[in-house]
């Protein structure tokens, strides 16, 4: 330790008198050698290894800094300065550590994840609706059910029910409290005119399916029509006579099932006629029976007495029957009215049991 101290010591005496000969020379305190006044170029500046290195900060590259010696007025330095050129390391050499090291932002972004997140695809809006293609029947006829009504001379309603994915299928017709049962054809088709008891008239339609469809009919000519109807259900058999004008049982103007007369009987003055509506072979049946009478073929005192029986069967006897009696008169309210019955035992069957005094009076006299 004493020998590193003295070396050190020495040095610095050393280089204290070369730096003090050099000033002196340079002021003219001392002549050169050879009797030039010019001041040789300066020694290069030794190193001294006094401490050991302090650690500089990182710089891109090695920075030579130059030191220039103005020399006085007066003073000749040729091509020369006293230069010393200082040439920091490059950093490798002085701050192995600090080259090395990171910046803090640059550690934050090393310390991420670098692993993709997975982004969420975007929500699908909705698409435009797809309409998918109808049914068809076996003859390529789009299935579903469709009514139309058209009003028909005497007040009558021509209705026609079309499904053609539903043939020979029940279909249950309702207007004014009254209901019939009908079947379609092989084709879905179901046609049939309806003696109207109001107006406009109110129909409702209804497959086995339970699709159902409405409509109203308007008309005009009702209030030139008396009507008296009956409806029933079940394996009742119901008939509706009109005797015209004193007619007698089995007269011309004796109007039933078995005299019906057509709708063209009011256009001839004929009187009146009778409309039977239902399938009677279907399983559950629902039947009527409407008669029609112009009021212009009614006169002052004359009327037309009406009647109903009902058959009795080995379907039905001793069984108890439902029915509705309907009656409207010149486009006024419908008056509807229960009946019901029992019918008697099966040793009457062939018999018919007359319901008049059931009925009440159910004639039709003029105004």
């Amino acid at each position: 330790m004493l020998s590193r101290t003295m070396i050190l010591r020495a040095s610095a005496v050393t280089v204290g008198l070369a730096g003090g000969a050099v000033y002196a020379a340079s002021q003219g305190f001392l002549p050169l050698p050879g009797g030039n006044t010019t001041a040789p170029a300066a020694p290069a500046q030794a190193e001294v290894d006094l401490l050991p290195p302090t650690p500089a900060p990182t710089v891109p590259a090695a920075v030579t800094a130059a030191v220039v010696a103005t020399p006085p007025a007066g003073l000749q330095v040729p091509q020369t300065a006293v230069e010393a050129a200082l040439t920091l390391p490059a950093t490798d050499d002085i701050a192995p550590d600090l080259a090395e090291a990171q910046s803090p932002l640059q550690n934050t972004a090393d310390d991420l994840d670098p692993t993709p997140q997975p982004v969420m695809p975007p929500i699908p809006g909705p698409g435009p609706e797809i309409s998918q293609a109808p049914a068809l029947s076996p003859l390529g006829l789009p299935c579903g059910l469709s009514v139309t009504g058209t009003a028909q001379p005497a007040a009558m309603v021509a209705l026609d029910i079309m499904d053609p994915c539903q043939p020979n299928a029940p279909v249950r017709i309702a207007h004014s409290g009254m209901t019939i049962g009908a079947t379609t054809d092989a084709m879905g088709l179901l046609t049939i005119d309806i003696p109207a008891f109001e107006t406009p008239a109110f129909f409702t339609v209804r497959m086995d399916d339970g699709t159902e469809e409405s409509l109203l009919v308007a008309l005009p000519d009702l209030r030139e029509f008396d009507r008296i109807g009956v409806s029933w259900t079940d394996q009742a058999e119901l008939d509706l006579h009109a005797m015209e004008f004193g007619a007698r049982f089995g007269d011309d103007g004796h109007v039933w099932a078995e005299n019906p007369r057509a709708t063209d009987a009011v256009s001839q003055g004929a009187g009146g006629f009778l409309t039977q509506l239902g399938d009677p072979d279907m399983t559950d049946r629902m039947l009527a029976q409407v008669y029609t009478l112009p009021r212009a073929t009614l006169s002052q005192g004359n009327s037309v007495r009406i009647t109903l029986d009902a058959e009795i069967t080995e379907a039905n006897c001793t069984r108890p029957a439902e029915a509705l009696t309907l009656r409207s008169e010149a486009a006024g309210p419908v008056e509807i009215t229960p009946l019901t019955f029992t019918h008697p035992d099966c040793d009457a069957v062939g018999d018919f049991l007359v319901l008049q005094n059931l009925l009440g009076d159910l004639r039709l006299a003029s105004n």
